[in-house]
């Protein structure tokens, strides 16, 4: 995942593994996290497959490395971003925030479809989890397994979130109006 969100984050300009590091951190670091530690290897491993080309710039004493995307890690990065979010992206570690913060470099009619198809694969589970809940509704053993059913409950909320939000999003409305909408706390 690491290496499609370097280049999406190298894609309109050269940059440094510094700068990638707080490009990460201001942009998608509420939901990715990323150290030096694997930026630098992943940025050697992208110029050894010709993704990303590096020049050296002197700064002083000191060279500072600037990496640029190529044609090819241009139509690498689309071709990841243009496929669908497979369910298990979205399921519970949120890296398919990753992909989505990229999609402006979409077309809008392939982002609302990618949108749509994720909203119906999350729609099927949660059916799912709503047919298992069906099947703790007794006092008895809501007793018993109380937290345990409650992790089942927590799953349902964050479908019917994910649901809501891939609705309100394919809309491209202004984000007013979700917090308007029962977002955020503001049922």
């Amino acid at each position: 995942m690491l290496n499609y969100i370097i280049l999406g984050m190298i894609f309109d300009c050269t940059a440094s593994g510094y700068d990638i590091k707080k490009y990460i951190e201001k942009g998608i670091g509420i939901f990715y996290k990323a150290s030096y530690g694997s930026i630098y290897p992943t940025l050697k491993k992208l110029t050894e497959d010709g993704l990303v080309t590096v020049t050296k710039e002197e700064q002083g004493a000191r060279q500072k490395k600037l990496y640029t995307i190529t044609a090819e890690g241009q139509q690498i990065f689309l071709k990841w971003l243009s496929e669908p979010i497979s369910p298990e992206e979205g399921n519970g570690n949120n890296s398919h925030l990753a992909r989505v913060y990229f999609y402006d470099k979409l077309p809008y009619e392939t982002v609302k479809q990618q949108l749509l198809d994720y909203e119906l694969n999350n729609t099927t589970y949660l059916r799912k989890l709503l047919l298992l809940k069906d099947n703790f509704q007794s006092p008895d053993i809501q007793g018993k397994y109380y937290y345990k059913i409650s992790t089942l409950y927590y799953g349902i909320a964050i479908l019917q979130e994910t649901i809501r939000w891939c609705q309100f999003i394919r809309g491209r409305e202004p984000f007013e109006n979700f917090l308007n909408k029962g977002g955020l706390n503001n049922e």
